[in-house]
C-alpha cells in the first residue's frame, strides 16, 4: 500500500489515522492532511477550507505565533473521530462545547456519564473536584440546561 492508498483507506474508514501516518511516512496528522489536500482527497466531515485553516494554525504555532491551540486540538479531534461539533452537541445535549473551560474530547464518555446522573449525584460529584475541574463540569451543566433539541426550535 502506498501513501495515496493509505490516505484513501483512512478517508474510507478502513484504516486508522496512526496507521495512515505510518504508511504515508509522515510525522503527524497535519502532514497527512496536507497530503490529502494536495492530492484532492476530501477528508470526511472537514471541508477543504476548514482543514486548510487547521494546517495554517499548526504552521503558525511552529513559527512561534500565538494561536488558540485548545480550539485547534478540539477541531482536530473532531475530524479524526469523524464527528461534527453539531453532532457532539446533540449527543451530549449541550448548547455549546465549553472548550475554554478545559473540555477534552478524549473524555467525552466521562462527560456523557456525568450529564446522565441525577441532579443530586451530579452535585455529589462536583464536591470532589479541584477548581479547574469544577469550572468545566459546571459549564457542562449550564450548557445542558440551555440546550434545546433541534426539533423544538
Amino acid at each position: 500500500m502506498d501513501w495515496y492508498d493509505a490516505l484513501k483507506a483512512w478517508q474510507d474508514g478502513k484504516l486508522d489515522a496512526e496507521e495512515a501516518i505510518r504508511i504515508s511516512e509522515v510525522e503527524d496528522i497535519f502532514e497527512l492532511w496536507e497530503l490529502a489536500l494536495g492530492c484532492g482527497i476530501d477528508i470526511k466531515l472537514g471541508n477543504r477550507e476548514h482543514i486548510a485553516e487547521m494546517i495554517k494554525g499548526h504552521r503558525q504555532i511552529q513559527r512561534g505565533e500565538t494561536v488558540d491551540i485548545v480550539d485547534i486540538i478540539f477541531e482536530m479531534d473532531l475530524i479524526i473521530a469523524g464527528i461534527t461539533e453539531g453532532d457532539l452537541k446533540r449527543q451530549l445535549r449541550l448548547s455549546w462545547i465549553p472548550t475554554p473551560d478545559g473540555f477534552d474530547f478524549q473524555h467525552v464518555a466521562d462527560y456523557e456519564r456525568f450529564l446522565a446522573l441525577s441532579h443530586k449525584d451530579q452535585l455529589d460529584f462536583l464536591d470532589g473536584l479541584n477548581d479547574d475541574e469544577y469550572q468545566l463540569y459546571q459549564s457542562l451543566l449550564i450548557s445542558q440546561a440551555c440546550y434545546r433539541p433541534p426539533e423544538d426550535m
